[in-house]
């Protein structure tokens, strides 16, 4: 999930890597099967709830991808329809029946609500269409999911810091939004490992929406009552952090850098060695989602839930993400056939799918 995402949307965190018998038509969604599918000239639909840096750039990798297919003669001709207006699910709910009508082989949904969608995505899988749920959990049966895993994003998100800091001090934990399904399972998961550092404690939680320039004002509003705080670990906003810290006239603290090329061209220029990181989830997985639904389409098994990698940067991966993205485009695994379809044997067999080879 982007961390937009946490925003707008409230998803189930369940890790269903159980094996179906059935297509994604009416029935669960599954394996698939392994007779003969189709696996040249398809037709691809990709429906996004809202639109934000991250998941432009998820955008930027799948048209490329599909690019490629097309050539291939894979990929007959795909399309990319964003949602109008303000996160609105009804109306990324009557953008899918428009694109239903069209009669794709495959439909990625980017869901604005996992909840609303639902009908919408049904009625999808009715028409039979091979539908996967992208960055996000869905209770419906019939689609297939492609996620990461906020548990663990929120352990990538704190672990790293706690270990910078050597297992001691003052912290101020940074939130996503409050209350939404995410954001708990990765606020609850942070706080299971607090347990187990006596030497740290929480001077501070405030909510910093997952943004920086939201991060900045929260800091800044407590930050004059606080002793020195050695850590802000949490959902991203590192740059903000950093400002409001620089503001105050206090030292950096460890921060979690968001995973665009402004912020970690930010922290290169700022010279911050002080065990800071980026941890994010990645963009790349709407290629992924691309080559899953391919497989499904030629008939292969493929887990109902595929969980893929987070996007961790750390200060020796620095100099290459800074110098590899452009300002506004945020860092992706570079996923392919040979690495989503490594991936699924991986979550098929019980086992964490591992991340492709930086090119």
């Amino acid at each position: 999930m982007s961390f937009e995402s946490w925003r707008r949307i409230g998803v189930v965190a369940a890790v269903a890597a159980a094996l179906t018998l059935t297509g994604c038509s009416a029935g669960a969604a599954g394996d698939g099967g392994d007779g003969a599918g189709k696996t040249s000239g398809i037709s691809v639909a990709l429906s996004n709830g809202f639109v934000n840096g991250w998941r432009l750039t998820l955008i930027d990798k799948f048209e490329k991808e599909a690019d490629k297919l097309k050539k291939d003669g894979v990929v007959s001709k795909y399309t990319t329809v964003n949602a109008p207006g303000e996160n609105s699910a009804t109306e990324q709910a009557s953008q899918i029946r428009s694109l239903v009508l069209q009669k794709p082989d495959m439909l990625i949904v980017i869901p604005a609500s996992s909840t609303a969608l639902v009908p919408a995505v049904e009625e999808a899988c009715t028409a039979g269409i091979t539908v996967l749920v992208l960055d996000a959990d869905m209770k419906a049966p019939c689609a297939h999911i492609v996620r990461n895993d906020y548990a663990k994003w929120g352990e990538v998100s704190l672990v790293p810091a706690l270990k910078a800091i050597d297992g001691k001090g003052d912290i101020i934990i940074n939130r996503g939004v409050i209350g939404s399904q995410p954001e708990e399972e990765f606020n609850k998961r942070q706080h299971e490992i607090l347990k187990e550092y006596p030497d740290v404690k929480v001077a501070a939680e405030v909510n910093g929406y997952c943004d920086g320039s939201t991060a900045q004002k929260e800091i800044v509003s407590v930050l004059g009552s606080l002793p020195p705080i050695a850590a802000v670990p949490g959902c991203i906003g590192g740059m903000g952090v950093v400002q409001a810290f620089e503001s105050a006239g206090r030292p950096d603290p460890v921060v979690v850098f968001d995973t665009d090329g402004k912020s970690l061209k930010f922290w290169k220029d700022s010279g911050i060695t002080n065990g800071s990181f980026a941890a994010l989830t990645d963009p790349g997985q709407g290629v992924a989602a691309l080559y899953v639904g391919l497989e499904l389409l030629a008939g292969k098994k493929v887990p109902s839930t595929v969980v893929l990698p987070l996007l961790e940067i750390g200060q020796d991966d620095l100099d290459y993400w800074a110098g590899k993205l452009s300002a506004d485009e945020y860092a992706a695994y570079p996923w392919d056939k040979k690495s989503v379809d490594a991936a699924i044997a991986a979550v098929a067999d019980g086992k964490d799918a591992e991340a492709p080879a930086l090119n």
